[in-house]
């Protein structure tokens, strides 16, 4: 029997279709497939493929058979307009094309994954065919407002009930089909919920295996036998990609929606599904030259960031670290960066810029070794509330969680990472503070202050963090972003302050957790008082422990010849000499980078230094 299908594909939906057509080909023994060209560009390229199992119909002709979509079509995106032709283009087919008993929609970014026959097994003698959203218990209110059904697999068999029920669908698409909540229905979706009663012969596919989506594989469980995929125990037959977004080749997308993945299903399901797209796109490249020109991810939202090479070219030996940079943060963040370079053979740097100067900047010098991402990137409408309600530096504290979450996320290959305030500075190997760390789930570093001043600010310093990608580091994670976005400001309120506070918590709350004692990573300005500091072979020392990392918190910058050390504390004469002077010294190499690569925005950085009076002023040449 051979078994149709249908689709629109618009121009950004073109390689995934194609992705669907060639997996037609390798599972499904007789089919055809009916593909509605949204756009003539779209149908010029198709036509230089060898489809062989293919007819390619415009959308014009759509219109033509179907006068009243027309009228609706400049009140509805691309997007809309597919949902609302759906009816239309299976009404099409059935009418014109003889052969085609029935007809299958599928959404375009749905994939065979084995072979179909048994749909059409369990299809048999209903009229009409649907698969369920299958909400879990918890959502299960979500298919009032979503849908109970998922609309991007439905079958339809040309006789009377197929017939009157796609004639009912096309009435109540033409009348309303929009991408929001409104009146009780959403997209196409919702108009679905009452079928079973009011249609005759309507079958509801029971086998796991088919229209499985993002949100559905959430719940279940996915094992791997003979290279082929079990949802629950039944064979992976079609899986639904919805919300995939392709960026350039290398960053993704792996679904717009709030959704959580194993490693496994990225592995065995999104894995090869972004290596097939590659290849199209390869492909659609060579038979139509700039058809798709790669588009960098910094100007998206996105909720489930995949970084290909990071994950394939995957070092153990890499140290991956991550810090947060603002425009009058940037000079101390090239200075930190500069000093992983000098120090650490293999590492890379994340580096979220939460502003567009940073970005442009940073973005035109195009480090080695680093990500760069930008705030749009996962700044959703609650974050971006809370932006208008604290200050910069308030805003980057409740930023660090959320930030750390989103990169380790889905990069199943990143088994840990460091968050560093963009003012630390290594005089080593960042590897000895992974030596300290060990196999715990959590690394964090004492403050060693006087009990009054942790009884204020914490025992723990929120400017040197480590997260392995573990349950426990996740469950930390969360529950430290949560808190942050509650309660994140520079003041000391109800046992809380900054970000910082909520670590005294952890000790208690989560297992696994390294509090390293090693002096000589993360001190600061807070405890250089309280250690004494050495110097042998060009080494530095805090109490006898090499120093590894220093925090060079309060520290300002007026111009590249003068400097605050601290506007906090007073910083010993041997500190300054053996560890704040070095660092000014790469200070003001940065600034005069910058000033010669950008001379706007190293103006833009300058401070006046008025006439206050200051604690720790530095002037390099009046040492």
């Amino acid at each position: 029997m051979r078994h149709y299908y249908c689709s629109t594909f618009s121009r950004d939906y073109v390689y995934k279709g194609l992705l669907l057509y060639y997996s037609m080909e390798r599972w499904d023994k007789d089919f055809h497939y009916f593909i509605i060209c949204m756009h003539d560009d779209v149908k010029n390229l198709l036509e230089k493929m060898d489809l062989t199992h293919a007819t390619l119909i415009t959308l014009k002709e759509i219109e033509e058979y179907d006068k009243e979509l027309i009228k609706v079509k400049r009140t509805r995106s691309d997007k809309e307009y597919a949902w609302t032709s759906k009816a239309s283009v299976c009404l099409y087919i059935l009418s014109n094309y003889e052969e085609a008993d029935h007809i299958t929609w599928l959404d375009g970014d749905t994939l065979f994954c084995s072979d179909p026959d048994p749909i059409f097994d369990e299809w048999g003698n209903f009229s009409i065919m649907l698969t369920e959203e299958r909400w879990r218990k918890p959502h299960r209110r979500m298919g009032i407002t979503n849908g109970f059904y998922n609309t991007g697999f439905m079958g339809f068999k040309r006789d009377k009930a197929g017939i009157e029920c796609l004639e009912w669908f096309r009435a109540r698409l033409l009348e309303w089909c929009y991408d929001k909540w409104e009146n009780g229905l959403w997209s196409d979706q919702v108009y679905v919920n009452d079928w079973l009663q009011r249609f005759q012969n309507i079958g509801v596919i029971k086998n796991m295996g088919v229209n499985v989506t993002p949100y559905i594989i959430g719940g279940c469980t996915v094992q791997k036998h003979n290279n082929e995929i079990f949802v629950n125990g039944e064979k992976l037959i079609l899986y639904h990609y919805y919300g995939f977004k392709y960026f350039d080749g290398n960053e993704f997308d792996l679904c717009s929606y709030k959704m959580k993945f194993t490693d496994n299903v990225i592995k065995w399901l999104y894995l090869p599904y972004i290596k097939a797209s590659n290849e199209v796109m390869r492909l659609i490249g060579k038979v139509c030259k700039g058809f798709y020109v790669p588009k960098s991810m910094n100007d998206y939202f996105m909720r489930n960031y995949f970084n290909l090479n990071l994950n394939e070219a995957y070092d153990k030996d890499t140290c991956h670290i991550c810090t947060i940079l603002s425009k009058d943060y940037l000079v101390k963040g090239l200075a930190l960066y500069i000093s992983l370079s000098k120090n650490t053979p293999k590492f890379h740097l994340w580096i979220l810029c939460i502003d567009d100067m940073s970005f442009n900047f940073m973005k035109k010098i195009n480090l080695e070794n680093t990500t760069l991402l930008r705030l749009k990137n996962f700044e959703g409408r609650k974050l971006y509330k809370i932006r208008m309600e604290r200050k910069t530096n308030e805003y980057c504290w409740t930023l660090k969680a959320p930030f750390i979450q989103f990169v380790l996320k889905n990069n199943y290959n990143l088994d840990s990472i460091l968050y560093c305030d963009a003012d630390l500075f290594f005089f080593k190997d960042v590897r000895g503070v992974y030596e300290e760390w060990g196999n715990s789930s959590i690394f964090i570093s004492k403050l060693w202050m006087n009990s009054k001043s942790e009884k204020m600010f914490g025992s723990y310093s929120a400017g040197l963090i480590g997260f392995k990608r573990d349950k426990t580091a996740f469950k930390c994670i969360c529950w430290w972003k949560i808190q942050c976005i509650k309660w994140c400001y520079n003041k000391i309120e109800e046992d809380r302050w900054s970000d910082q506070k909520y670590l005294d918590y952890w000790p208690k709350m989560f297992p696994n957790i390294k509090i390293t004692e090693n002096r000589g990573i993360n001190p600061g300005p807070w405890n250089i008082k309280r250690l004494e500091v050495t110097e042998n072979k060009k080494c530095v020392y805090c109490n006898n422990y090499e120093l590894v990392v220093y925090h060079y918190s309060g520290f300002n910058i007026f111009n590249e010849w003068e400097y605050e050390l601290c506007g906090r504390k007073q910083i010993p004469e041997k500190a300054v000499r053996l560890i704040y002077k070095r660092y000014v010294r790469q200070i003001k190499k940065v600034i005069e980078f910058v000033k010669v690569l950008d001379n706007e925005f190293y103006q833009n950085i300058l401070k006046d230094t008025g006439s206050n009076k200051f604690i720790n002023y530095f002037r390099i040449g009046r040492e």
